[in-house]
């Protein structure tokens, strides 16, 4: 396989605590400090027998696109001086924080609760077992082995969860909306 040098395999996530400095090579043009949103994996160079050699780069925003070094250099010939830093504690590098007047007055998601007396088939292949298993293995109680007849889906807004549940492990919090 014919991979281009300069080509990203795959990437990484990156922690929080990193960002990548570097500038338009101009001693007077102001040093850019983005956060270095993962690392990546990218094609260095191919060798005789066709295997290519890999580096790790770091994946950044940059004018509202993920760039390794290697490719903002491509784009643009005049930027310089990348430096990975530790970001500073005191300092952070960007702090944004979008919350809607309705979710600041009250954040409780909403609940929908569904019953299906055959259980719920969550994967496609086989009947879900109870969450509350999850917690009983690390208490060290057996496993339920009733019929997960509940199913639990609550909205966050950017994110659902969805818990299946038998009769007698349905939470309490929802037992109001299952009679409904």
């Amino acid at each position: 396989m014919n991979i281009a040098t300069g080509s990203v395999l795959n990437m990484a996530p990156a922690g929080n605590d990193w960002v990548i400095a570097f500038d338009y090579g101009d001693e007077t043009a102001p040093e850019i400090v983005r956060p270095v949103i993962g690392w990546a994996t990218v094609v260095e160079a191919h060798l005789s027998d066709g295997t290519a050699t890999t580096c790790l780069q770091p994946a950044f925003l940059y004018l509202d696109m993920v760039w390794t070094p290697t490719e903002l250099r491509e784009h643009d010939s005049r930027i310089s001086g990348f430096e990975v830093r530790a970001r500073e504690i005191a300092r952070p590098v960007t702090t944004v924080q979008i919350v809607e007047p309705a979710e600041q007055e009250d954040d409780t998601p909403e609940v929908r609760v569904f019953y299906r007396a055959a259980g719920w088939v969550l994967d496609g292949k086989s009947v879900e077992p109870c969450t509350t298993n999850f917690h009983r293995q690390h208490l060290g109680h057996p496993a339920c082995t009733d019929t997960a007849v509940w199913k639990v889906v609550e909205n966050h807004g950017m994110s659902l969860s969805v818990g299946v549940y038998c009769d007698a492990d349905l939470p309490a919090e929802h037992r109001s909306a299952a009679r409904a």
